[in-house]
């Protein structure tokens, strides 16, 4: 069977984010044009991926694949489901791995020089000395990765996101990494010399050493939350212009992807500064207990920010940012907060009931006893996070991935897990009675109820 990969990646906000109507205003379906953003990642998805248990050069596509030095320039991985796969080495210069699934994977000193990544899921992995030169970076997950000394020369991170991640002495010379997210990351005696940070967020990096020279600066956030060269409304060249004579994809209201993409259609962002009810909306703030209920937060960068036990109720969050942030026992009840990083967050005892979270991220985050009861998390990356004794119970979790998550304690009953990866998660054994399995792949790689067509509800 071919199994269909998620669209677990990172969308940022900073460039043309807006405030959602009113779902009741909402239509059936949004055309997204070829210069949005989204357009890239939708003719992905479209496109043939590889399936589950096939073999490509040599290599068979899977969980857990060991096919180090493996010979693969030019050839289409897209959509391969590779967590903790072993590619040390490989040789995959030119080829695709758009869509893929490559948390945990070991990819030291791999060739990957003008590999297309778009929309890859990097968490975890393992790059140090690996060569990414001229890659396509656009919508990667890179989160709590290893690039030490990677080599990242003229690739292409237009919305990328680099989080938590480890690139001391890597060469990022000529890099664009425009509308980007670069939060906590250990960016220590790197070569930016030319690089396009134009629109990106560096909120909690560490520069000492790096060499700027040249590198181009526009509303850029700095590690301390500071603006370097401020400017109203989109810096030059911000957004690109779509593929020449593409046509427009529709995306349906039942998709994951809907709540952002409308998002992104069809309001304001909320600007960096801005104060709503008392919180001042940027990097660092200190709004712990703030009463924020219904407010549009939408496009808010609130990396580091301390929102413990604030009313979070029904709030507009989508595309936003709380990497890195405090949020214990906050109450987020059926709140908006697709396409929103959480990363590295801490969401301990948090209420998230009948929450929309779509595409967000929560890499790394701290979920230990949160409630996301009957919460839509289609598409949502939850990669080497706390959910011990978390409440999931009729949580929709399809094609998300749940790779190396801690999921002992966790109540899965009539949770839909159709087409997600629990590859490597820890459960007990009870944790997934009740739940929807079809096109799992569970802990140990293995494929759970194959389907022939479409799972239920799919």
């Amino acid at each position: 069977m071919r199994f269909k990969r998620q669209l677990a990646t990172i969308l940022l906000a900073a460039a043309v984010t807006t405030t959602a109507a009113p779902a009741s205003a909402a239509p059936r379906q949004v055309e997204v044009p070829p210069g949005d953003p989204y357009y890239l990642l939708l003719r992905a998805e479209q496109s043939p991926q590889v399936g589950y248990g096939e073999s490509v050069g040599g290599c068979t596509i899977g969980p857990g694949a060991s096919c180090p030095g493996a010979r693969l320039g030019g050839r289409s991985l897209a959509g391969g489901q590779l967590a903790r796969a072993n590619l040390r080495g490989a040789r995959l210069r030119g080829g695709s791995l758009a869509l893929a699934l490559l948390s945990y994977a070991r990819l030291q000193r791999a060739d990957l020089r003008g590999v297309n990544l778009l929309g890859s899921s990097l968490s975890f992995a393992r790059l140090r000395r690996a060569d990414l030169g001229g890659a396509k970076l656009t919508f990667s997950g890179i989160t709590d990765a290893d690039l030490r000394r990677a080599r990242l020369a003229r690739s292409d991170g237009y919305f990328g996101a680099i989080v938590g991640s480890d690139l001391r002495g890597a060469n990022m010379r000529g890099m664009t990494f425009s509308n980007s997210d670069i939060n906590g990351t250990d960016m220590r005696g790197v070569d930016l010399r030319g690089a396009d940070l134009t629109n990106a967020d560096l909120t909690g990096s560490r520069l000492r050493g790096a060499d700027l020279r040249g590198a181009r600066l526009c509303n850029t956030l700095m590690p301390n939350g500071s603006v370097r060269a401020p400017r109203k409304g989109l810096c030059p060249g911000q957004i690109r212009k779509g593929p020449k004579n593409a046509r427009p994809i529709a995306v349906s209201a039942d998709s994951p992807l809907f709540p952002a993409v409308y998002a992104l259609q069809t309001g304001t962002q909320v600007q960096s500064g801005a104060r709503v009810r008392g919180c001042r909306i940027e990097a660092f703030s200190h709004c712990r207990g703030a009463k924020l209920r219904g407010a549009s937060l939408q496009g808010g960068f609130l990396a580091y920010a301390d929102l413990g036990r604030a009313d979070l109720r029904g709030v507009n969050f989508q595309l936003g940012s709380l990497a890195f942030g405090h949020a214990v026992g906050a109450r987020l009840d059926r709140a908006q907060l697709g396409a929103t990083s959480f990363a590295n967050a801490d969401l301990t005892g948090a209420s998230m009931q009948k929450t929309t979270l779509g595409l967000s991220v929560f890499t790394g985050a701290k979920l230990r006893k949160a409630d996301l009861r009957r919460s839509d998390g289609r598409a949502a990356t939850f990669d080497g996070a706390d959910l011990r004794s978390a409440k999931l119970s009729g949580a929709n979790l399809a094609t998300s991935t749940l790779v190396g998550t801690d999921l002992r304690g966790a109540d899965l009953r009539g949770a839909d897990l159709s087409e997600s990866s629990l590859v490597g998660a820890r459960l007990r054994g009870p944790e997934l009675t009740g739940a929807a399995l079809c096109d799992t792949i569970m802990p140990n790689g293995s494929l759970r109820n194959p389907s022939p067509g479409p799972c239920p509800g799919g």
